[in-house]
């Protein structure tokens, strides 16, 4: 399985790299972690070069650099003496790193996760434990562990109905990789079930929870510098929708048109997913014959240039979750088309009424938990979102309380963090016997 594996990464990368030069030649920056990707010029740290080992954590991207970052401010305050480098798979996911995780001593792009690369990786790093987020599995990186000793850790484990149906595909491989997995912490009973039928030792399976949670209210409770947009929104309704992606925002434009009618001082954003998208949604905007003005032509922005405005499109980074306090309601994207919808903690951890389509397949846990507890709306097209969206805006109070829900459902189920973390001190302390696992609490 492992040599069949081997064989279709490889024909994987030949049949991609003229996509990969294409983007490059258009200004994508690929080429720039080219090295990395290969296995050259990764430097350990001093630390671990002189042979006292690390912790090394990977990523996947942007998103789940982000969800890592505080369990390695945890585990760095209770192992100051253990070296964290991070790896992420994608260059974004590594620039990320960079900017937001400053304990890291080493940031690096993942080599591709062939047995030669991650055999020499593994060698170079020494490390303590190696811990992946979420559902970044990678057969030889964690061969390579085991046959190393090195205790293997997902964190924050998930597994999607969608993902999993992909997976059983491939199980007597799977079987096997997650054989080399000492500790699986997963965020639910549903996950932790599919990480069993899949050939997980229920013994090494833990719910620990959602450590995604945690890092949002923590988020949410550090002060906050006034926006930019803060002037324009007062005393207006502000309908924030963020990571949009093609096919939304016609749907958004129409019902905001509509909405407009009874509620003149309504103001949208629109945050495509992908910001590079700027443009074309700025021509739909005009389109549907609303003034539009891009965040970024107005820096330092000046209010009285916006004043007319009715829409905004966001084309900087780094400035969501800020306007998802500032709103009045939010709409989550990626939801209304099969693309599987994004981050709902956001505007939840400021106590927002939020709404999303039928398509929460990446995050199922968290979008039932806040319907459950009556602060979120799932809609299924246009008409129900017009009608859900306007009863929302004429009885305030009824939003507001919805917001309030949100926010209890998430207070009531943080503590992830801290068992992820009590679970890692345990297992670097006692590591277990090969074949021997955790007990599922």
């Amino acid at each position: 399985m492992y040599v069949l594996y081997t064989v279709l990464l490889l024909l994987s990368g030949l049949a991609l790299l003229p996509h990969v030069l294409w983007r490059c030649l258009r200004g994508a920056t690929y080429h720039q972690d080219l090295a990395e990707r290969c296995g050259y010029g990764i430097v350990p740290p001093t630390g671990v070069q002189a042979g006292s080992g690390c912790l090394w954590f990977h990523a996947a991207s942007v998103g789940e650099v982000q969800g890592v970052r505080p369990i390695i401010a945890s585990l760095h305050q209770c192992l100051p003496e253990l070296p964290i480098v991070l790896s992420a798979f994608t260059p974004a996911g590594k620039q990320m790193a960079q900017r937001l995780v400053p304990e890291a001593a080493l940031v690096f792009v993942l080599p591709l996760d062939l047995p030669w690369l991650m055999r020499r990786l593994m060698r170079r790093l020494h490390p303590r434990a190696l811990l992946v987020q979420e559902t970044e599995l990678w057969p030889h990186l964690f061969r390579a562990a085991a046959r190393q000793q090195v205790p293997v850790v997902l964190v924050n484990g998930r597994l999607s109905a969608r993902a999993f149906r992909h997976y059983q595909w491939g199980r007597p491989l799977m079987r096997r990789v997650l054989a080399d997995v000492t500790l699986l912490l997963v965020q639910s009973p549903e996950g932790a079930q599919r990480f069993q039928r899949l050939g997980a030792d229920a013994r090494r399976l833990h719910v620990a929870g959602n450590t995604n949670i945690d890092r949002a209210l923590l988020a949410a409770a550090q002060p906050m510098a006034p926006h930019a947009l803060t002037a324009l929104v007062t005393g207006r309704r502000l309908l924030v929708a963020g990571s949009t992606h093609a096919g939304e925002e016609t749907v958004l434009l129409s019902v905001y048109r509509r909405l407009q009618v009874r509620y003149p001082d309504l103001l949208l954003v629109l945050a495509p997913r992908h910001v590079e998208r700027a443009e074309t949604v700025l021509r739909q905007v005009q389109a549907h014959y609303c003034r539009a003005v891009r965040r970024s032509q107005y820096e330092p922005l000046r209010t009285e240039d916006l004043a007319g405005a009715t829409v905004i499109v966001l084309d900087t980074m780094g400035e969501l979750a800020t306007l998802y306090s500032l709103c009045t309601v939010a709409f989550i994207g990626g939801s209304l088309v099969p693309i599987g919808g994004h981050n709902v903690l956001e505007p939840a951890v400021f106590a927002k009424p939020l709404f999303f389509g039928p398509y929460m397949d990446h995050f199922p846990e968290l979008a039932a938990l806040l319907q459950q507890a009556g602060g979120a709306i799932q809609v299924h097209g246009e008409e129900e979102l017009y009608a859900r969206l306007a009863d929302c805006l004429t009885h305030p109070e009824a939003g507001s309380a919805m917001g309030r829900r949100a926010l209890e459902a998430l207070a009531a189920n943080r503590g992830a963090l801290e068992r992820t973390t009590r679970a890692v001190q345990e297992l670097l302390v006692s590591p277990l016997p090969p074949g021997e696992g955790f007990i599922t609490g």
